[in-house]
């Protein structure tokens, strides 16, 4: 069943597109070199955050608005919250890379659409990744506490 996508998903991915139609050459270089960053890490959760912050603040400066690009910031504190829950994962966030991979091969191909259906695949992904770290640690509490 595919999660209800709130407004703030919708635009993410409709900036993804944006980005697939307006990225340079070297935004490109960019996001190639955080996402070989996050493959070199991908087993570790503390250091996956950073180069998939700059993954992600790269798609939203490729977009060429400012407006989008200003919130860089807003995507940082989200990303930082989600790897703050989800980061008990003892695989770290390498599950995650087949799909940053498929974000910037459709980002590098120009190709819009499937751009924005893979960063709302990727949103979805973590938002799962977050729920179910969730749940996990309630449970242990839960048992800890009985």
């Amino acid at each position: 069943m595919r999660p209800r996508r709130d407004c703030r998903a919708r635009r993410a991915g409709r900036s993804a597109a944006l980005a697939a139609k307006r990225a340079t050459p070297a935004q490109l270089a960019d996001l190639i070199a955080a996402l070989a960053e996050m493959e070199a890490v991908g087993h570790d959760g503390d250091r996956f955050a950073k180069p998939d912050l700059i993954f992600h603040q790269t798609i939203l400066r490729m977009t060429g608005n400012e407006l989008i690009g200003s919130l860089a910031a807003l995507v940082e504190t989200a990303l930082m919250m989600s790897f703050r829950l989800s980061n008990d994962n003892p695989e770290g966030q390498r599950h995650s890379l087949p799909l940053h991979r498929e974000l910037a091969e459709k980002i590098a191909t120009g190709d819009g659409g499937g751009a924005q259906q893979a960063l709302l695949v990727l949103i979805d992904n973590a938002e799962e990744d977050v729920r179910r770290s969730v749940e996990n640690r309630n449970r242990r509490r839960k048992e800890q506490r009985s």
